[in-house]
C-alpha cells in the first residue's frame, strides 16, 4: 500500500493522522530536510511510513481530549519527514505541534530554478537573483516562470528554451506532492504493546525509537499524563539553571520505582505506581536541588559533565524515604558524587554503569558500596597532578576546582560578588585565562601549531571563574600588574583560588613554574576538600581488607617502614609514626598502619622484623611500645591497640588509636612539641595557634 503525499498532508490537517504523546518533538536539522528534498527531487530512496490504524489511541500530541469517530491513524514512524513537506508545502505548523524552534524551522529554503539547488536564504546571493525562490512559494501558485525567464534572458538561451527550463525544473518540484510513500501498518486489532514491537523491528530506516522512548510510551500507554507530566517539571526544573530532558525523567522515575537503570523495567509499571512514583520524584527533585545549591555548589546542569550522576543520589534519596537522613550520610554521598565527575565515571556504557550504581544502593552499606565499585574501575579516587596536567575546562577537574572556590569562599577578583549564581548578564560567569592569551602569545605560547604550548595557555591552571564584567576589566593585562591590586584589595581572595602567593611567579617568564605551582596547589585543596567530607567515625577496627580500600585522611595513615637499617634511618622513620600517634591522640583518634606505601599497596613490615632481631611481632610491638612511653608517655598507653594482619603473606600492624582527653606532646631533641591531625596530614601548632586549638580541643 502507498499514499500521495498531498493526500498525507490533508490528513495531517484534518488531524485523520494524529501522533502519539511519547513520540519525540521535531527535532530534524535545517541540512536534514534541505538533504531530504534534495534527495526527492534526484528520486533517491527516502524510505517508507508505518502508522496504526486504531479506535483506542494511545494519549496524543497537541490532542488532549481528542475523541476519533471510528479508526484514526497514528503515525508510529515518518514523522520527520512529513513535517517537513507540511512545513514548506502548507507553509504551516502541522496541527500535532503547537510550535517549532526557529532553529529547525525550513521555511526560508530556496530553489534555485535553473539548477536545481537548494539552499537557505542568504541575502548576498540571493537578494535581486530572481533565480532563486522560496520552496513555499513553489507550492502556493506564486511563481511567474515568465516573468522570471525575462529578467535573467541572456544570448547563449533563447527566452522560450529558458522558460520551459525554468518550467519544467518547477514542475518537477511540485510534482513532490505526487510522491508516494510505501506504507506499511499495524493490524486495526492491535494494541499498543503489538505496535511497537512492530515499529521496533520494521523500522531500519531514519531515527529508530531508542530504548527511552518505548518505555515512555509503554508508560504513556497506561499513564496518558506521563509526558505532560514530565515536559511541565522540565520546564521548571530550567527556570532553576538546571535543564533536563525526558530520558533523564524516564531514568528518575525507574531510580526511584524499581532502583534499576533497565528501561524495560518501565513497561509494566501501572499507573497507580506511576502515578505514586512521580509524586516522589518530584519531590526528590526539589529536594535535590536544594542540596546541589547549598551543600555541593553547584547550581546549575552546566556544574555538571553529565545529569547521569544524579541517578543514583535520587535513587538513594528515594530508598533514604525523600531525605537524607544524618549529615556523615550526606557528605558521603557528596564525597562519592564528586569523584565519580571528575573520575568520569558515565562517560561511556552509562546504562550498565548506572544498573550497578543503583543495584549498590540497595546493599546494607549502599555508600561504601558504591565507593566499591567505583573504586574497581578507576582506582585511587585522590586528584595528581599528572590528572591536571594539559587538561582544559572542558574536563570535569576544572569543575570540581569551581567547587572547591566557592566553598572556600572565593569572591570576584573585581566586584566582590559571590561566584554562587550572579544575576545578569554581565555578571555570568565566565572561565578567565589567568594569563591572557595574547599576553603569552607574544612570549612565545599558542603559536596554533604546536600542541604543547596551546595546553599550557588553556589548561586548567591558568583558569579561574570570574565575572564577566571582571574578565573584561582585565582583559590583556598581564598578571604581575593586575594581580597585586587583587591581592590588596581583598587580602587572603587569591589563595582561596590556589594563586602561588610568590609574586615572581605572576611574571611571564615564569609562567610554566607558576602552572607547576598552581597544579599543585589545586590538587591539595581538592584532596583536602574531599577529606572534609569523609566520614571518618568508622575507621577504628575494620578489618585490613576494609581499611586498604580508604584514602589517608584526618583518621587513617599508612607507614611503609618503622626501621631503615641506620641510626639516622631508624630516627627518621621512628619519628614519623611517632608523630601521627601524638597528632591522633590530640585530634579524633585513628588508624595508622605500618606496612603499607603511600598508595596504599602492602609492603609489609618483615624487613623491620629482621633490622630488630626479632622474627615475629612480640619484639616489633615492644620496640613500638618502648618508643611510645619514651617519646609520648606511658600513660596513654591504654589508648592504643595493636593489631597484626596479613595479606599476600605480608604483615601489617594496624594501630587502632583513641582521642587523648588532655594535650599530649612528642618529646624530640629540640624540645617537646604539640602536634595535631589536620585533613590528611600532622601539623606542628605553635604559639596563639596551639592555644586555641587546645582550648577548643580539651
Amino acid at each position: 500500500m502507498s499514499q500521495k503525499v498531498q493526500f498525507l498532508l490533508e490528513d495531517i490537517k484534518n488531524k485523520n493522522i494524529v501522533l502519539p504523546e511519547f513520540q519525540r518533538e521535531y527535532t530534524w536539522k535545517r541540512d536534514q530536510v534541505k538533504d531530504f528534498f534534495d534527495s526527492l527531487l534526484k528520486k533517491y530512496p527516502v524510505g517508507s511510513l508505518l502508522i496504526w490504524k486504531t479506535n483506542s489511541p494511545p494519549a496524543l500530541k497537541n490532542l488532549p481530549e481528542f475523541d476519533p469517530e471510528g479508526l484514526v491513524k497514528v503515525l508510529l514512524d515518518g514523522q520527520q519527514r512529513l513535517t517537513a513537506f507540511y512545513l514548506l508545502m502548507k507553509n504551516e505548523i502541522p496541527p500535532y505541534y503547537k510550535k517549532i524552534s526557529s532553529k529547525r524551522d525550513p521555511r526560508n529554503l530556496n530553489f534555485n530554478l535553473e539548477k536545481r539547488e537548494f539552499k537557505y536564504y542568504k541575502a548576498s546571493e540571493m537578494k535581486n537573483e530572481p533565480r532563486w525562490v522560496p520552496v513555499r512559494d513553489c507550492f502556493q501558485e506564486e511563481i511567474d516562470v515568465g516573468e522570471i525567464a525575462e529578467e535573467i534572458e541572456d544570448e547563449e538561451e533563447g527566452k522560450f528554451d529558458l522558460y520551459k527550463k525554468l518550467n519544467n525544473n518547477l514542475e518537477d518540484l511540485r510534482d513532490l506532492l505526487n510522491h508516494e510513500f510505501p506504507i506499511m501498518q499495524v493490524e486495526e486489532n492491535s494494541g499498543l504493546e503489538d505496535a511497537l514491537v512492530v515499529f521496533d523491528r520494521v523500522n531500519t530506516g531514519g531515527t529508530s525509537l531508542s530504548d527511552a522512548d518505548v518505555a515512555l510510551a509503554y508508560m504513556c500507554s497506561h499513564w496518558e499524563n506521563t509526558r505532560r507530566e514530565f515536559k511541565k517539571k522540565i520546564g521548571e526544573l530550567k527556570e532553576e539553571g538546571f535543564e533536563f530532558d525526558l530520558k533523564f525523567m524516564i531514568r528518575s522515575m525507574n531510580a526511584v520505582i524499581n532502583r534499576r537503570a533497565y528501561y524495560h523495567l518501565m513497561h509494566d509499571v501501572e499507573e497507580d505506581e506511576l502515578k505514586k512514583g512521580w509524586e516522589q520524584l518530584q519531590s526528590i527533585l526539589d529536594y535535590m536541588l536544594n542540596l546541589l545549591k547549598d551543600r555541593a555548589y553547584i547550581y546549575s546542569t552546566d556544574d555538571l559533565n553529565t545529569p547521569n550522576i544524579l541517578i543514583p543520589l535520587i535513587g538513594y534519596i528515594a530508598e533514604q524515604g525523600g531525605e537524607i537522613q544524618s549529615d556523615s550520610n550526606l557528605k558521603m554521598m557528596l564525597y562519592w558524587m564528586y569523584a565519580a565527575l571528575y573520575k568520569r565515571r558515565y562517560s561511556g556504557s552509562a546504562d550498565q554503569r548506572l544498573q550497578e550504581d543503583l543495584q549498590a544502593i540497595e546493599n546494607k552499606n549502599p555508600i561504601q558500596k558504591l565507593l566499591q565499585v567505583l573504586k574497581e574501575e578507576v582506582g585511587s579516587l585522590k586528584v595528581t597532578v599528572d590528572d591536571l596536567e594539559g587538561r582544559g575546562v572542558g574536563h570535569p577537574l576544572y569543575n570540581m576546582m569551581c567547587f572547591v572556590i566557592r566553598a572556600n569562599s572565593g569572591v570576584d577578583w573585581s566586584n566582590g560578588l559571590n561566584l554562587s549564581d550572579p544575576i545578569g548578564d554581565k555578571f555570568e560567569v565566565e572561565r578567565h585565562h589567568i594569563f591572557p592569551r595574547k599576553v603569552l602569545k607574544e612570549a612565545g605560547h599558542d603559536t596554533g601549531d604546536n600542541q604543547h604550548h596551546y595546553n599550557l595557555v588553556h589548561e586548567i591552571a591558568n583558569r579561574a571563574p570570574l565575572t564577566r564584567s571582571a574578565n573584561r576589566s582585565i582583559f590583556r593585562s598581564k598578571p604581575a600588574e593586575y594581580l597585586p591590586k587583587v591581592k590588596d584589595k581583598n587580602p587572603g581572595n587569591l589563595e582561596k583560588f590556589f594563586i602561588p602567593s610568590n609574586e615572581k611567579l605572576w611574571r611571564v617568564k615564569n609562567y610554566e613554574i607558576f602552572l607547576k605551582r598552581r597544579r599543585r596547589k589545586i590538587v591539595e585543596g581538592i584532596n583536602q576538600f574531599m577529606n572534609s567530607l569523609r566520614d571518618d567515625s568508622r575507621i577504628e577496627k575494620l578489618p585490613l581488607e576494609e581499611l586498604l580500600e580508604e584514602e589517608e585522611s584526618k583518621k587513617l595513615e599508612f607507614k611503609a617502614r618503622l626501621k631503615a637499617g641506620t641510626e639516622e634511618g631508624n630516627y627518621r622513620l621512628e619519628y614519623a609514626v611517632l608523630k601521627t600517634i601524638t597528632g591522633m591522640l590530640n585530634a579524633e583518634g585513628g588508624g595508622l598502619l605500618i606496612g603499607v606505601n603511600d598508595d596504599g599497596e602492602p609492603v609489609g613490615i618483615e624487613k623491620d622484623f629482621e633490622l630488630l632481631g626479632k622474627s615475629n611481632r612480640d619484639g616489633f610491638e615492644l620496640n613500638l611500645t618502648d618508643l611510645i612511653e619514651g617519646r609520648i608517655g606511658g600513660d596513654i598507653l591504654p589508648l592504643i591497640d595493636f593489631r597484626y594482619e596479613k595479606v599476600d603473606d605480608k604483615t601489617v600492624c594496624i594501630i587502632d588509636i583513641d582521642r587523648s582527653p588532655k594535650a599530649v606532646y612528642l618529646k624530640t631533641d629540640e624540645g617537646s612539641k604539640f602536634y595535631a591531625r589536620m585533613q590528611n596530614s600532622t601539623r606542628e601548632l605553635q604559639g596563639n595557634e596551639a592555644d586555641e586549638y587546645k582550648n577548643r580541643r580539651f
